[in-house]
């Protein structure tokens, strides 16, 4: 889905990731496989996710976002979250962190995904970045149960932000 269509849905500020394809097609394979979204996330498209800009919490480095995403299945065995991403930006390098999968309040946050950042353009009074070199941490592989390795590619990531103000 392009960015315009995005905003036509009324989904304009947040970050949109599709996750990982070959994860999501597991989980709905499962005969237990479930998923959930809440707080500011919500699905979009064919298998992405969409989740709400959080203004309050994001400044010049750090481009914060509102949504618990939950997958869950072999009767318990599998339980995966992923909430209130933030990328921090170091020039064109991004860092993707959750929230503590088990929703631990004074864990710190979880390193999930990297990758290359860039700017697609803008429309509208908004900015679209993105990312397609989208790779696993080795903080992340323990949230797949080291069924993936560091490095392991994820879907590419699309940001749409309030334009910034020139001068």
């Amino acid at each position: 889905m392009e960015a315009d269509e995005d905003v036509r849905q009324g989904l304009v500020h947040g970050l949109r990731w599709g996750l990982k394809k070959s994860f999501l097609d597991y989980v709905r394979r499962m005969p237990d496989g479930r998923g959930s979204v809440s707080d500011g996330a919500v699905p979009v498209g064919t298998g992405d996710l969409f989740y709400e800009h959080d203004a309050e919490r994001s400044d010049a480095g750090v481009w914060a976002f509102r949504g618990d995403v939950r997958f869950s299945g072999h009767f318990g065995m599998l339980f995966v979250r992923v909430a209130h991403p933030w990328l921090r930006i170091d020039g064109t390098n991004v860092e993707l962190s959750i929230e503590d999968p088990q929703a631990r309040e004074d864990a710190p946050r979880i390193p999930l995904v990297t990758g290359t950042l860039r700017r697609l353009g803008s429309q509208d009074g908004t900015e679209v970045w993105g990312s397609e070199d989208v790779a696993l941490t080795a903080e992340g592989v323990a949230l797949f149960n080291d069924v993936y390795a560091e490095g392991e590619p994820f879907e590419p990531l699309v940001i749409q932000l309030p334009a910034r103000p020139t001068d």
